[in-house]
């Protein structure tokens, strides 16, 4: 009809939406206008049919299919064309793999993993349920309950994946799926890693800002503590109706992370339990080494009956069993006190004895006594001096100076850029980097490694000032 506004149906949930308009008034999806990797119909391996979409993330956008043989909801992930680089690309299969070798009722199954007209995508189970993160939206906060099962529930997922020597690295409300069953479930595992595997850190750091532990922030290696430390972010949040840490920019809130205690959780929740909070903020501990070693001592320390170190229970039953245990062992104290023996008291020695038993110094000589005799003669006075003929240094001798060493300038750059490199396991930096060293014949061998790519040797010249270039190779193939 003439003069009726343009309107585009929401890729999300349908809805239409002005043209001028990128935000859908009834889902709140953010349409950036990029293009879709598949056309709602599109059936990948004559089996899996694309809906519509749910959702965009950082490695490509989630559709809501169906899989026409078993007749169910699958969620499906394709991973956009202009996202396929090498790294993004190892991330994806890296994924699809950790969830492939796990198996836990915390984490979403992979069905299928392909490749359809140039876009790399994974078939997984459709969870119905809504994030966390929407939960907690406009600082809602969830009883103290529900807290502790989303604690223990998602500590059962993170404990299947560590042990099989997986991290998560990206534990966030926005991954934390309540399904309309109540269960629990963690989703998104495009960042999981190896432990002591090496990524990027610092500038390229992977993870969200207001759940990520200090030690993501530097080269140093990281275990399954940095996604207690995001899981403990998010029970404060749930609890105080706000994270511990915010700030007007992501450095300032990485700042806070790494250098800020957060605030006293009973501050904004007086009525939290002794035990959780206690937990909470052990698990908030800057220093791993002083947070809970795994996910099941986390579970414990958030049972409703658990003891707190010097105080009580969350619900005080602990607290009573501890205080009658206190008056028991003051009892049998005092009844102890009251019905020992007198203490006997050693009888004094006698004087004579004491007298017999001191040892008495030899007597002296009597006074007539004829002197004694002369002490031995001294010894001869004209022996002999030590030598003194060795010659003296030569007077005009300079001291000893060293030369300067000459040193030179070494630019290590990689294609592409920012390539840990190694000397020998020992951490130089990133690329581009300057190596400055004693110049010398023999050269230097160093090792680069980045995520997504083939490890790369390369023979640094140290003879003089030079720039050594090596060409990463792709571990996958690339999306053309």
């Amino acid at each position: 009809m003439e003069g009726r506004e343009a309107v585009h149906p929401c890729p999300a949930c349908g809805t239409e939406v002005p043209d001028n308009s990128t935000v859908c008034p009834s889902c709140g999806f953010h349409d950036t206008g990029e293009p879709q990797p598949f056309e709602a119909g599109t059936v990948l391996e004559s089996r899996y049919r694309i809906d519509t979409e749910v959702g965009r993330g950082g490695m490509g956008v989630v559709y809501r299919g169906t899989d026409l043989t078993l007749k169910r909801p699958v969620a499906i992930k394709a991973m956009r064309t202009q996202d396929a680089d090498a790294s993004v690309l190892a991330r994806f299969m890296r994924e699809a793999r950790a969830l492939a070798q796990v198996e836990h009722p915390g984490l979403v199954p992979v069905y299928a993993v392909g490749r359809e007209g140039g876009t790399y995508y994974m078939v997984m189970k459709f969870v119905e349920g809504e994030s966390l993160s929407d939960v907690l939206k406009g600082g809602n906060r969830l009883p103290v309950e529900q807290v502790r099962r989303v604690v223990t529930e998602v500590c059962g997922a993170l404990g299947a994946l560590h042990r099989h020597q997986l991290i998560h690295r990206d534990i966030k409300p926005g991954n934390i799926m309540l399904g309309a069953d109540g269960r629990v479930t963690v989703m998104d595992l495009g960042i999981v890693k190896a432990v002591g595997e090496q990524t990027q850190t610092t500038s390229t750091a992977l993870g969200t800002p207001r759940y990520m532990p200090p030690e993501m922030l530097t080269d140093e290696d990281v275990d399954g503590r940095a996604d207690l430390y995001s899981l403990g972010v998010i029970a404060y949040q749930a609890l105080a109706g706000q994270p511990p840490f915010d700030g007007p920019t992501p450095m300032a809130i990485l700042y806070k992370q790494a250098h800020e205690p957060p605030p006293p959780l009973r501050k904004l929740a007086p009525d939290v339990p002794r035990n959780l909070e206690v937990a909470i903020e052990r698990v908030l501990a800057k220093d791993p080494a002083e947070r809970f070693p795994d996910a099941a001592a986390f579970v414990e320390a958030v049972r409703a009956d658990a003891i707190v170190p010097g105080g009580g229970a969350g619900r005080g039953k602990g607290a009573w069993a501890a205080f009658a245990a206190l008056l028991l062992l003051v009892g049998g104290v005092v009844a102890w006190y009251l019905t020992r023996s007198p203490p006997t008291m050693p009888a004094a020695p006698d004087a004579a004895a004491a007298v017999a038993v001191t040892p008495v110094d030899a007597a002296p000589p009597p006074a007539d006594a004829a002197p004694g005799p002369v002490d031995a003669a001294p010894a001869p006075v004209d022996a002999a001096p030590p030598p003194v003929d060795a010659a003296p240094p030569p007077e005009d001798a300079a001291p000893k100076r060293h030369r300067p060493v000459r040193t030179v300038a070494v630019r290590v750059l990689s294609d592409p850029s920012g390539a840990l490199v190694l000397d020998g396991g020992r951490r130089l930096g990133r690329t581009p980097l300057t190596l400055r060293r004693p110049a010398s014949h023999r050269p230097l061998d160093l090792e680069l490694r980045r995520e997504g790519y083939a490890k790369a040797r390369l023979r640094v010249p140290l003879d003089k000032d030079g720039t050594a270039r090596a060409k990463l190779e792709p571990l996958f193939e690339l999306v053309p």
